[in-house]
């Protein structure tokens, strides 16, 4: 016999801003497991913005949303009932089946993004929790660690600015900067953010770019100029760092969030700094930091042990929820990490 559950469907290509009338919750019939398959019941979801680029017909760097059928996204869960060998009832998996309650895996090694969507990896690091695979040990962390831990050519004193530091990304960025002994400058889009990356995240400096523009914000807070500039935010904001780099410095890109309404377009500003400032200026991706995962786990809980690193949490309950999660991301207001818990356990 067949196991009901249910699933979020993509039903429209919105343009613009997403809004939750683009999903459906559908009930769905999966079939019974056959031999080397497991059963999975997720029990946390992330959300992301690049899933913005996935609700795309035209999706560039992933595989876009498919209409009417099972999305893809990252997600931890139980194994609750396994024909596969290697992988026992009770197992934490993680995988990039979100926005489902339940899905059958073939036992594929998990590996972000470039594998099948139902791939899974046993997740059990001590003193992590259930939604810290998602969270503080989740594909947006990764970015964030293999920006500021690997990439980042950063000394004691140097001047970084993060934008967007009230994210996942962001957020984490920050705190990995200062404890390597950077005086670290941040921007956000409310005031009650700009207050949390002060009290909560410990930056140095910060501004809210929605009451003051980037450039005149960051002239005033970066008095030795910007040595390093982790850019996740929006082409505006890296227009506005270009003219105060220091000469030989560093521009690492890991995503233009503001731009993923809007299919993408950009328009970089003051470029010619670039070349004038003899500048390293590098996108990246987490698939470069895969085998070192185990080192950025150690990094991540080791940092949350010692009282250095935080991750805030947005939490959304039941799967219905998450295209609401989805939408919020864009509209502001969150802080941290969001997250969509699906079951306890």
């Amino acid at each position: 016999m067949g196991f009901r559950t249910r699933q979020v469907h993509l039903v429209r290509r919105s343009v613009g801003l997403a809004q939750p009338t683009d999903f459906s919750v559908a009930d769905v019939e999966l079939p019974a497991l056959e031999p080397g398959q497991v059963m999975v019941q997720n029990l946390w979801m992330s959300i992301d913005p690049y899933m913005r680029r996935s609700m795309e017909a035209e999706a560039t760097d992933l595989e876009p949303w498919p209409l009417h059928g099972p999305l893809d996204g990252p997600a931890v869960g139980r194994v609750i009932e396994s024909r596969n060998p290697a992988y026992h009832p009770g197992d934490l998996v993680e995988n990039m089946s979100g926005w489902q309650e339940h899905f059958i895996s073939n036992g594929d090694r998990y590996v972000p993004y470039l594998s099948p969507a139902s791939s899974l990896a046993v997740r059990q690091a001590p003193g992590a929790r259930p939604q810290d695979y998602v969270g503080l040990l989740g594909i947006a962390a990764l970015t964030a660690w293999g920006g500021m831990a690997r990439l980042a050519r950063i000394e004691a004193g140097n001047t970084v600015v993060v934008s967007s530091g009230a994210g996942t990304v962001g957020s984490i960025a920050c705190q990995i900067a200062r404890i390597r002994q950077a005086r670290v400058v941040s921007s956000a889009g409310s005031e009650d953010k700009v207050r949390w990356l002060l009290d909560r995240a410990g930056v140095n400096a910060a501004f809210n770019y929605r009451a003051t523009s980037a450039d005149v914000a960051l002239r005033e807070l970066c008095p030795k100029r910007i040595d390093l500039v982790l850019e996740n935010a929006s082409p505006e904001h890296l227009s506005a760092c270009l003219p105060l780099m220091n000469e030989l410095k560093q521009i690492l890109i890991a995503g233009f969030v503001g731009t993923y309404s809007s299919r993408g377009n950009m328009k970089i500003e003051n470029f010619e700094y670039a070349l004038d400032r003899f500048l390293t200026i590098q996108s990246y991706r987490i698939m470069d930091f895969l085998d070192e995962y185990d080192t950025f786990v150690a990094d991540m809980l080791g940092w949350r042990a010692a009282g250095k690193m935080r991750l805030e949490e947005t939490i959304y309950s039941g799967l219905e929820s998450a295209p609401e999660a989805l939408c919020a991301l864009f509209t502001g207001g969150r802080i941290g990490k969001t997250l969509v818990r699906l079951a306890d356990g």
